[in-house]
């Protein structure tokens, strides 16, 4: 599958001229999914947290090629450099309720670095690690602050196994994700996709979208102006 969406993405490019960007880079085509089903504002607000490479497998990377606004947050220090050779607003931190400092556990695949403790890593595939290391630790919604970010048009969270403690660190009611991409299932991690839906069925979100990593899901009490998702039948919770 990852073949064939870049195979996809490098041929199949945005065929609209009103887009001065027109390639789309995620790893299992969800920002061309979003842009093609979901509503959105032509110039919306953006976060990314576990960013990871600043264009490769982006999934917010199209949208800030054309005009959003946001911010791509990491724990890895090569990842953030990277970053700040593309991205506009950089953060280097890990995201968790205690502020302060965390371990941070460094991949030999930098995709696969994580704050979660190394023996929790469970399943056939093992992942090989480098040496801890220590990292700032901060809740999301003090970064939201720190960029003055009201609602959110797309939250992406892509921490390796610790995505539903990030979402406990902000206030979603104030800050409204309409979009919502989570990683339901990481090597060496498992599969979590019964937890994260159980989880979503109990706030006002929708899933709209299965890849073979992520969930997509939309928020159900979004603007009556807006169209929730062009001609797409929505997956019920």
């Amino acid at each position: 599958m990852m073949l064939f969406f870049k195979f996809k993405n490098k041929y199949y490019t945005l065929n609209n001229k009103n887009y001065k960007y027109k390639n789309f880079h995620s790893q299992f085509g969800e920002d061309r999914y979003i842009f093609e089903k979901i509503e959105l504002p032509e110039k919306g607000v953006f976060v990314d947290i576990g960013a990871g490479h600043p264009i490769s497998y982006s999934n917010t990377y199209f949208f800030e090629k054309n005009g959003w606004e946001g911010v791509c947050i990491d724990a890895d220090i090569n990842q953030i450099n990277l970053l700040k050779t593309e991205r506009s607003n950089v953060e280097w931190a890990a995201i968790s309720p205690e502020e302060g400092e965390i371990d941070f556990f460094p991949a030999f695949l930098p995709e696969l670095s994580t704050t979660k403790q190394k023996d929790e890593h469970q399943g056939l595939i093992k992942i090989p690690f480098k040496e801890t290391v220590k990292v700032l630790s901060f809740r999301l919604e003090t970064i939201l602050e720190k960029y003055k970010i009201g609602v959110i048009d797309i939250l992406d969270i892509d921490v390796e196994g610790t995505e539903l403690e990030v979402w406990g660190t902000f206030d979603y009611e104030k800050h409204r994700p309409q979009v919502v991409i989570i990683e339901y299932y990481g090597l060496g991690l498992g599969d979590k996709s019964e937890k994260i839906k159980e989880f979503f069925s109990k706030l006002p979100y929708q899933l709209v979208h299965t890849t073979c990593s992520n969930f997509i899901f939309l928020n159900r009490e979004r603007p009556t102006n807006q169209i929730y998702c062009r001609d797409v039948p929505a997956e019920r919770l």
